[in-house]
């Protein structure tokens, strides 16, 4: 007989028998902190003793042994420890070779932070609905992040049963959030902006006084030139990051912008902010003719390097989290920004479309129903509206 015993945080198995009128106990640690992953075991342990295939009361056994043998063995049981998500993890991986670095990445990293969650060496036959639900629709996540985590796992979980590793998909079984059009919580003004920056001058400046920061690659000189200009060009980080200055005319006031996510070309225009910005961030780099316009500080004679767009990201990320500025203003959110100021000043949306490079007038008309509000609040200002 079978049993379990948890001693601090962790779960050991207990077996039992009754030899001679004396009762013997053998006790062995199940290697894991989860009450569920535990239960399994026990359950499937419980079953091999019944069946002899193993005997715990010998001297040399243990389950860390046994779970070994498993490994090494060509047989049958392999098959069951072929089911811990870790290692279907890997094999799932393996069918997407056919898709981006950047889609296997999303991936992984959904899949383990869920590994993570219920416990690494959990059988996908414990997996319940539940499961997805706490682990996906944590109140600290944004409504994207839910949906992203649970579109993930289910396209995961989707293959398992494709495979006919497991008979139905708990994801089946969980409703998502609704997608919801947020677009006003992603723009933030210009006054805002100069928050972000405001933050930025004051953790810089307490760094210098504390002799903190003493390299030039941690500086980040270039985090209010590339802002600046993301903002008032609405770039994508992609773009900006990868912009040249071959690319940029500061005579004429426009920037040719070739590596688009559509594939389409298109000139931006250079407004005076984004002219005096890049004016004196073009001499403070000496007026180079060519190479990146935000080249990575770790950059060298022999090689220019171009600064990660995910290290950007958390760097702007991370000076929005000093201020009192809404959570849900990320990088992307310059270019949202870029959008609804133009349509503010009084640009036509075709043009709107044209200096952001939209596929279609429809993905611009969204930022035209918030300029719409802004004439309500206006009006009710000056007592139109009542």
């Amino acid at each position: 007989m079978a049993g379990l015993k948890k001693r601090g945080k962790n779960y050991y198995i207990v077996f039992s028998k009754n030899e001679d009128g004396k009762q013997i106990k053998k006790t062995y640690s199940l290697g894991t902190t989860f009450k569920k992953i535990a239960e399994e075991k026990k359950v499937r342990f419980q079953k091999l003793y019944d069946q002899r295939e193993i005997d715990p009361f010998q001297e040399d056994w243990s389950v860390s042994t046994y779970e070994d043998y498993l490994k090494e063995s060509k047989g049958k049981s392999v098959v069951v420890d072929s089911y811990y998500l870790d290692q279907l993890k890997k094999d799932f991986l393996k069918t997407k070779s056919h898709t981006s670095d950047a889609t296997r990445k999303g991936y992984k990293s959904v899949i383990n932070l869920f590994i993570d969650d219920v416990g690494r060496s959990m059988t996908v036959n414990l997996i319940r609905p539940s499961d997805i639900r706490s682990f996906c629709f944590k109140k600290r996540y944004s409504n994207a992040t839910k949906r992203n985590y649970y579109k993930h796992l289910k396209v995961f979980f989707t293959w398992l049963t494709d495979q006919a590793i497991i008979n139905e998909n708990p994801c089946e079984q969980v409703v998502p959030p609704k997608k919801k059009d947020k677009l006003v919580d992603k723009i933030f003004s210009e006054e805002e902006l100069g928050v972000i920056f405001k933050a930025f001058n004051e953790h810089h400046n307490k760094c210098k006084e504390n002799r903190h920061i003493v390299q030039k690659s941690l500086r980040q000189d270039w985090f209010v030139p590339m802002i600046t200009t993301a903002y008032y060009t609405g770039l994508r980080r992609k773009e900006i990051t990868n912009l040249k200055w071959h690319q940029i005319d500061l005579k004429n006031r426009e920037i040719s912008v070739t590596d688009t996510k559509n594939g389409r070309e298109r000139t931006v225009v250079v407004f005076d902010v984004v002219h005096e910005v890049l004016k004196n961030w073009h001499n403070q780099l000496g007026k180079p003719q060519k190479g990146y316009a935000f080249p990575s500080p770790k950059s060298h004679k022999k090689a220019e390097l171009s600064l990660p767009g995910d290290y950007v990201s958390k760097v702007f990320k991370g000076y929005v989290k000093k201020t009192d500025l809404k959570d849900t203003i990320h990088f992307h959110c310059l270019r949202h920004s870029c959008a609804t100021f133009m349509i503010r000043k009084g640009f036509d949306v075709t043009l709107v479309k044209e200096m952001l490079g939209h596929r279609s007038i429809e993905v611009t008309m969204r930022y035209v129903s918030l300029g719409v509000g802004d004439r309500k609040n206006k009006a009710k200002e000056l007592g139109l509206i009542t």
